[in-house]
């Protein structure tokens, strides 16, 4: 694959670094399918290349500054000086995929109410304006086949693209999605789709860990966190799947991920969506 970057809106407090990965060879005749992989600087490049990897574009918007990604890996004692830019990524990423309140405006974390949530509309409306006017004047791609995936917060967003833009991506992968956020917030939304097809049809496809769990508090380092401790992911995903059936235009699948927890549910998933979004 070859790679494009850029910054868009530089110099300004929105300045967002993008990186395009492009396969080689000849593109199909309407021009590549096209997987904007939030959170893709935490797991690029997959390791192992899954099946596909080769026929799908990939676009990555960075949360880590204009320079390079922020890793959580790199969140250590005498890291380097971008590594410390760790919390204000974090901070940033909480606030692009989160829904808004109900007033439309911004709202607390309920787990870090210093991080402030509810920037996912603008965050989208970049995405599907600047982000992807860019990515086309870089390589042939087909606006038929653009998937989006999003891992825990992430998946978050991808639930509401689904609801901000029904029928603007042909495919949504979630993996893991943060539903407990502000009290199931997002199944509220949910709700509120259209029964009549906008167009379609359309792929949604959940992901979770059959290991995995969500803990309703933050983790207190006096008290580590035992195995059994949370609540399983899967049953409330499959609830969801059950709740979006009914759906005619929507064609909505769970697919567990054996033996993961959710910090292994995302390379799985990721890996997984990447096959999918090039089919």
């Amino acid at each position: 694959m070859s790679l494009r970057e850029a910054v868009l809106a530089s110099g300004t407090p929105d300045a967002r670094r993008l990186r395009l990965h492009i396969p080689a060879g000849t593109p199909p005749r309407d021009g590549w399918p096209l997987l904007v992989l939030l959170d893709g600087d935490w797991v690029w490049p997959l390791d192992p290349p899954p099946e596909g990897a080769t026929a799908c574009a990939v676009l990555i918007p960075s949360h880590g500054g204009l320079h390079g990604p922020v890793l959580p890996r790199w969140s250590r004692p005498g890291a380097s000086a971008e590594s410390r830019g760790l919390p204000q990524a974090l901070a940033q990423r909480a606030l692009d995929f989160t829904p808004p309140a109900p007033d439309g405006g911004r709202w607390p974390d309920p787990r870090r109410p210093e991080w402030q949530c509810g920037g996912a509309d603008a965050f989208l409306d970049t995405l599907l304006g600047p982000m992807l006017a860019w990515a086309a004047t870089q390589a042939p791609l087909d606006p038929a086949r653009l998937s989006l995936y999003g891992h825990s917060y992430g998946g978050l967003c991808a639930l509401y693209a689904l609801v901000r833009h029904p029928g603007r991506f042909a495919r949504l992968f979630c993996a893991s999605p943060s539903l407990w956020w502000h009290e199931g917030r997002i199944e509220a939304l949910l709700d509120e789709l259209p029964r009549a097809r906008p167009t379609g049809p359309i792929r949604l496809t959940l992901m979770a860990g059959t290991d995995e769990r969500w803990h309703p508090l933050p983790p207190d380092p006096a008290r580590p966190r035992r195995p059994a401790d949370g609540v399983p992911t899967l049953p409330r995903l499959e609830a969801l799947r059950e709740r979006l059936a009914d759906i005619p235009w929507l064609d909505c699948i769970l697919e567990p991920l054996d033996g993961a927890g959710h910090g292994d549910a995302l390379q799985a998933s990721a890996q997984r969506a990447l096959t999918l979004a090039a089919t």
